[in-house]
């Protein structure tokens, strides 16, 4: 398993999927499970299990962990106005 930005982690479950957890909530927790990627040849496709404005298919699997941390780069740096 591989952390990135010290939230995200990136596990390995079949040869062709990986899913994707937030390792800042508890591992019993279902909303853990962020996404669930499966590579077909020449692109991946990800089932995401959080509301995000991403798109469903990618290049990569980096590409579509590459995407869901921008997205979170943003909700920090862009505060939801009161």
């Amino acid at each position: 398993m591989s952390v990135y930005d010290g939230q995200f982690a990136m596990m390995q479950v079949s040869p062709d999927d990986w899913v994707i957890m937030d390792t800042q909530i508890d591992p019993g927790d279902a909303r853990r499970l962020v996404a669930c990627v499966s590579e077909y040849e020449g692109h991946v496709e990800v089932r995401w299990f959080r509301h995000v404005s991403l798109p469903d298919r990618f290049r990569t699997r980096d590409e579509a962990l590459c995407a869901l941390l921008s997205t979170r780069r943003a909700d920090v740096a862009e505060p939801a106005l009161v």
